[in-house]
């Protein structure tokens, strides 16, 4: 397979990133920059010396030149896109979430599946080293069997993407921000089976978004998780995010605001701590990505593992608007 063609479809802060981290993956060329906003697809190309931009995807779909359509626009778009793209025998890496309907997602896989394309959801903790190292630590059962985990993701309001303000386009915190959460606590602890979540809109006005959320999930192992999402902090706030799992035998936590990010502590043993390295995950996402489509090989994060993440945070927002625990799975749409 000689050299792939990759469209960068969505060229705000994210579409960004990924063009970033395609610039560096040896067999793969940035050919097609493409956003609504005709000044960002210019500049992107621009940027990464793309030799062809749009304001209209449907354009990439037609291209031979192309082979791999980057999906990084906004969440209520993702469906149409990614579902032409595959049809149209384009191989599809797209942004979390993967949707904001179980339905939507399933047309997503189905669609690449008719068409034999390769399909990836991107999650990005997945590939993010501390928390690599963290979901090694927990399978190697230096931490026993994990029994409780708390996650936190804070920031203020993204102002930059007003969209995030309607509900039916963005989910609200949890469905946007704190799937990142919830998608690394199901690959280390397993399936969710219950959500019991508590929240709404407290600060943010003219929006029907939440724009707080924490939520108590049930594993189907017994263990339980808080994870809370928070778009409510002050302006001048830093991102901040915060995992902690404690287990039978010893506990980890992951803090991206200390220099040494990952610290694990057990009986009778010094604490340690350290960051992995310095790789960014987002590089690694998308060579992971890459070498899938080369190789052949099934994406880490299939379409139907996004569902079953989207799933979740759907059930945590039902249970806001229901005031009550969710059982999983849910037998019908929340938005």
């Amino acid at each position: 397979m000689g050299e792939l063609g990759v469209a960068i479809v969505g060229c705000g802060f994210i579409g960004g990133v990924h063009a970033r981290a395609w610039s560096k993956v040896k067999g793969a060329k940035l050919v097609a920059a493409v956003d609504i906003i005709e000044g960002r697809a210019k500049k992107l190309a621009e940027d990464y010396k793309i030799p062809y931009r749009f304001t209209d995807y449907t354009k990439v779909l037609e291209m031979k030149e192309v082979d791999i359509v980057d999906v990084c626009t906004p969440t209520y778009t993702h469906r149409e896109i990614a579902v032409a793209a595959a049809k149209s025998g384009k191989h599809v890496l797209v942004e979390k979430p993967i949707a904001l309907r179980l339905r939507d997602a399933d047309e997503m896989v189905q669609a690449a599946k008719s068409a034999g394309v390769k399909f990836m959801v991107a999650h990005v903790l997945r590939f993010w080293p501390e928390y690599v190292e963290a979901k090694r630590i927990v399978d190697s059962g230096m931490l026993g069997e994990p029994r409780i985990a708390r996650a936190y993701r804070q920031s203020p309001f993204p102002e930059w993407a007003p969209w995030h303000k309607d509900r039916r386009l963005s989910g609200g915190v949890f469905v946007d921000m704190s799937i990142h959460d919830v998608d690394f606590l199901r690959w280390a602890l397993g399936e969710v089976e219950e959500v019991f979540a508590r929240g709404g809109t407290l600060k943010t006005p003219d929006s029907t978004s939440h724009d707080y959320t924490h939520a108590i999930l049930k594993f189907k192992s017994g263990a339980i998780a808080y994870v809370e999402g928070s778009w409510i902090q002050p302006p001048g706030f830093p991102f901040t995010t915060y995992l902690e799992i404690v287990g039978t035998k010893g506990m980890l936590t992951v803090d991206n605001q200390s220099p040494a990010a990952l610290r694990v502590f057990r009986p009778n043993a010094p604490p340690a701590a350290f960051t992995p390295f310095e790789e960014d995950g987002y590089d690694r996402e998308v060579r992971h990505f890459y070498e899938c489509v080369v190789e052949d090989r099934e994406p880490a994060v299939t379409g139907e593992e996004a569902r079953k993440t989207l799933e979740v945070v759907l059930a945590a927002l039902k249970s806001v608007d229901e005031g009550k625990p969710v059982k999983l799975p849910l037998t019908g749409e929340v938005l």
